[in-house]
């Protein structure tokens, strides 16, 4: 198969896996009002956190992240194992998370499906990151800047491991 056909079935199919509607999914199954017209609006695991509970936000939010790590997985094997199948993976899968073909492009933030990803890429970086994220999360800020405690914490925790590694 040419290589630029491999790059282009490897986009479109971590798309469709990143567009896997988790939150949508898991309210319905709950038995909660729609995840995309309540809260924030948004489908990921904070606003299913708000409707459902915590035990099925946070199943949310890891298999929003598993969705990264299978989309570079297919990408991988689709592009046999090309250097450019995370970032291909990585960018698909986070778009479609964001905008889901499946709901009619209502979807997340794409903070677990990229979390998952860097979690392939530097574990350290995540290793660095969830106790910042924690800190100012339980910390300094109400849970619903969460996706803000994740923009701060990611680059100092990348800041952190290049200096330290």
């Amino acid at each position: 198969m040419n290589v630029y056909l491999q790059y282009l079935l490897a986009a479109i199919v971590a798309y469709l896996i990143g567009s896997f509607p988790t939150g949508v999914i898991a309210t319905k199954l709950k038995g909660a009002p729609d995840v995309r017209y309540t809260g924030s609006g948004h489908t990921g695991g904070t606003n299913t956190m708000r409707l459902t509970g915590p035990v099925v936000g946070a199943t949310v939010v890891v298999i929003d992240g598993l969705k990264g790590l299978v989309a570079w997985g297919a990408a991988f094997i689709i592009t046999q194992g090309s250097p450019y199948a995370l970032p291909i993976a990585g960018l698909m899968a986070v778009t479609g998370h964001c905008w889901p073909v499946y709901t009619r492009f209502h979807g997340g933030m794409g903070l677990a499906t990229g979390g998952g990803l860097i979690l392939v890429l530097s574990p350290f970086t995540i290793a660095i990151g969830l106790p910042i994220w924690a800190a100012l999360y339980l910390g300094v800020f109400k849970k619903r800047y969460s996706p803000r405690c994740v923009a701060i914490a990611l680059p100092l925790a990348v800041i952190i491991s290049l200096l330290f590694l």
